[in-house]
């Protein structure tokens, strides 16, 4: 089903490759999707992160296919300080898991500050009057368990290709710093 991204991505893709290393462009593939989905973000939801799921799905299959358009997948040559883009913690060496272990600790540490950052600005709980206690006590669950969805991604994370840890790494810091800007500029 995505076969024509991953090809339409690949013939862009490859060629720049060549001149500019294969972390960088994730990343700004990452920061364009993000930019693109702006407008988005204004309304809360899943709708963002539902968007996101093709173009992660396309960098997914970028680096970890070995054939793209019958042709032998470039982008696999590729690494970021010796580490494949198509490396995971489970099958590189000792050098490599520490370059992947700083990634994951980066991403772990976006993730706690998303934790923070929505524990913070969690608005209270408006209920509609008249619900049973039952009903006020899960949402109320509900709500404190929210902020730590984030933590989630460190799961995933961990079993990911460098490729897709990076694209989860800097979508989630464009997240945490977009919400704050965005209520910043709300205050005003």
């Amino acid at each position: 089903m995505l076969d024509p991204f991953v090809h339409l991505l690949y013939a862009v893709v490859a060629p720049l490759a060549r001149h500019v290393p294969a972390a960088a462009l994730v990343v700004a593939l990452t920061l364009l999707t993000r930019l693109a989905l702006h407008p988005l973000m204004r309304r809360p939801g899943l709708l963002t992160a539902l968007a996101q799921a093709p173009v992660f799905a396309t960098i997914y299959r970028l680096f970890t296919t070995p054939v793209i358009a019958g042709q032998q997948n470039l982008l696999l040559d590729q690494s970021l300080l010796g580490v494949p883009m198509s490396g995971h913690l489970l099958v590189v060496g000792v050098p490599g898991i520490f370059v992947l272990g700083v990634v994951l600790a980066l991403i772990v540490a976006v993730a706690w500050l998303t934790v923070l950052d929505t524990r913070t600005h969690l608005p209270e709980l408006a209920l509609p009057a008249g619900q049973p206690p039952e009903v006020a006590a899960v949402a109320e669950r509900m709500r404190r368990v929210t902020p730590y969805l984030s933590l989630g991604s460190v799961l995933f994370a961990a079993f990911m290709p460098l490729a897709a840890m990076l694209y989860l790494l800097t979508s989630s810091t464009w997240s945490l710093l977009e919400r704050r800007h965005l209520r910043a500029a709300a205050a005003l």
